[in-house]
C-alpha cells in the first residue's frame, strides 16, 4: 500500500508449506546487489511520494546480515525520505538472526516485519509443512518485539478443516495472546 516494492530475493526460503503456490514455479535466490542497487536508484528517481519500503519476495530476512544491512544502507543513501522498511519472514529466518542483529537492522531502517504464523496448533502446523511448532513461533515472535521491531502476523481462519477447527481456534488464540503480536 503506497509502498516501493524492493525486490530482493526472488520465490520463499521455505517453499514447502501445504496451502501456498505462490512461489512454487521460482527456485529461491538472493538477487544480486547490482540488480537491487539498479532497482532503489530507480526508486529514487521515480518514487519519490512513496515513504515506505517493502523488501520481497516470501522472506527477505533469510538474507545474510551483512548483506541486508548494505540494503538497508543502499535505501538510506538514495531513499532519504523513507520512514519505514518492512519485510516477511519465517520462523527459521528470525531463528538466523541474533536479538542484536535484530536490533541492529531495526536502528537502520527496518520497522516491521510480517510473519505468516496460519495456526498454533502443531499438528496442524506439521500437516501444512509450517517447518516450525508453536513454541518455537513464539519465541521468534517475542525475539522480533524485543528488538523493538512492529510484528504482524496473520492466521488462517480455516486452514484446521470443519474437524479441528475448535482446536486451531483455541491454540491459535492461546500462541497470539503469548506472543503479543502488534497486529
Amino acid at each position: 500500500a503506497d509502498s516501493i516494492l524492493l525486490q530482493v530475493t526472488t520465490g520463499c526460503s521455505h517453499n514447502k508449506c501445504t496451502f501456498c503456490a505462490t512461489y512454487k514455479d521460482k527456485r529461491f535466490r538472493i538477487k544480486d546487489d547490482k540488480i537491487i542497487l539498479s532497482d532503489i536508484i530507480f526508486a529514487s528517481n521515480y518514487m519519490k511520494r512513496q515513504d515506505r519500503v517493502f523488501l520481497m519476495d516470501g522472506d527477505a530476512l533469510i538474507i545474510p546480515q551483512k548483506r541486508l544491512m548494505w540494503i538497508l544502507n543502499r535505501i538510506k543513501e538514495h531513499l532519504p525520505w523513507v520512514r519505514r522498511v518492512g519485510t516477511y519472514a519465517n520462523v527459521k529466518s528470525i531463528n538466523m538472526k541474533s536479538l542484536e542483529d535484530l536490533i541492529e537492522l531495526r536502528e537502520n531502517g527496518l520497522r516491521i516485519i510480517y510473519l505468516g504464523i496460519e495456526t498454533g496448533h502443531d499438528e496442524i502446523r506439521e500437516k501444512i509443512r509450517k517447518g516450525s511448532n508453536a513454541r518455537k513461533a513464539i519465541q521468534m515472535g517475542k525475539k522480533v518485539r524485543e528488538a523493538g521491531i512492529k510484528l504482524s502476523v496473520t492466521v488462517l481462519l480455516g486452514i484446521g478443516g470443519r474437524e479441528n477447527s475448535l482446536e486451531h481456534a483455541r491454540a491459535t488464540g492461546e500462541l497470539l495472546s503469548d506472543m503479543d503480536p502488534n497486529y
